[in-house]
């Protein structure tokens, strides 16, 4: 099961970056959650080079929910537009 995250994970990182909101809508819950694992994961990265100013600490299944219910409400931005919004600010140090 791990490997098979894995290579999915793998092939989400090596296809196009973004998904459009029919895209999200075709998806399962698991490819859902793969996704936005990966946009954690850039994220995660932004952050350890010092150029992020959002922070994105709640579990993926949060994030999932929030974006299918932004869609519910008609949003008609892409996922990473949505996601990128659902990051709280970081707090000047």
């Amino acid at each position: 099961m791990k490997r098979l995250l894995a290579c999915l994970l793998l092939v989400i990182a090596c296809a196009r970056t973004t998904a459009s909101r029919d895209d999200w809508r075709r998806m399962s819950p698991n490819e859902k959650t793969l996704y936005v694992r990966s946009l954690l994961g850039h994220e995660k990265a932004k952050e350890q080079k010092g150029g992020n100013d959002r922070a994105f600490d709640r579990p993926p299944a949060e994030y999932v929910k929030q974006i299918d219910d932004a869609y519910a409400r008609g949003d008609k931005r892409g996922v990473d537009e949505v996601f990128e919004s659902l990051g709280s600010n970081r707090r000047p140090v």
